[in-house]
């Protein structure tokens, strides 16, 4: 074939796995100087301001006070003692509510600071062991000040470029990013930070990212943040690292 189109794309792009089958296509059926749209992908990584964390913080307090209640009640009414699944419990609602990415149509003045590709892929030559792991460093300058770095936010854009053998007439982009006028239904993924740190314009985030296919469903991503804050002034935060699941 000549052309393959395929909407192959995830929450923050590479969710559900979706492109190996369209790689195992390019692969078997794409003529020499044949075109991929889209053609191009990129995804993006920003620092955000958002109440988001505090709505899910208060979520997973009430959520563990009607936990404590229930075992108070048990053991004074049933004499049965369920402390031994509080820790189980506990571990289970902060996944829930403080380490699952949440989806979102995030406006722009929720940005506080310079957004950053963590990932580029070329549709044409892109392999399934390219995708599996994402792994990137990046520097998100603040350009806000007193506020809160509440989160970060990834989304993704494609470009329907064609190729350097067949470009294509007018370029077309798809993009994810926050939008005053409205978002797409990819909207964007939240990632919090817990606690959140306060920010002032002229610092800086330093972020070491890593995504990967959760071993329990290979559609669904594990990621590990770990980011450091650089102040204006000079001084530097103990790296803080988090795990969040994007299921």
């Amino acid at each position: 074939v000549d052309v393959i189109i395929s909407e192959w794309m995830g929450y923050y792009l590479l969710r559900e796995s979706m492109f190996d089958s369209v790689i195992c296509a390019r692969d078997r059926w794409l003529n020499p100087g044949g075109v991929m749209y889209p053609s191009h992908a990129r995804m993006w990584l920003a620092p955000i301001r958002s109440g988001l964390g505090d709505k899910k913080m208060e979520d997973f307090e009430i959520a563990m006070n009607d936990w404590n209640h229930f075992v108070e009640d048990t053991q004074a009414y049933y004499g049965v003692n369920m402390n031994a699944l509080t820790k189980a419990y506990r571990a289970e609602h902060e996944k829930f509510y403080l380490k699952s990415s949440i989806w979102n149509n995030l406006h722009p003045n929720q940005l506080i600071g310079q957004p950053a590709v963590v990932k580029e892929m070329d549709c044409l030559t892109a392999t399934v062991e390219e995708i599996r792991e994402v792994r990137a460093q990046v520097t998100l300058p603040i350009n806000q000040d007193r506020t809160r770095l509440a989160a970060l936010a990834g989304w993704f854009d494609v470009h329907f470029r064609g190729s350097k053998q067949n470009p294509a007439v007018e370029e077309v982009e798809l993009n994810t990013a926050p939008d005053e006028n409205g978002g797409t239904h990819w909207g964007q993924q939240v990632f919090l930070m817990t606690p959140a740190p306060r920010v002032n314009e002229g610092d800086s985030i330093n972020v070491s990212f890593s995504m990967v296919r959760s071993k329990e469903n290979h559609r669904l991503m594990d990621m590990d943040i770990t980011y450091e804050l650089h102040e204006a002034s000079g001084r530097k935060l103990p790296a803080v690292a988090t795990k969040i699941f994007l299921e």
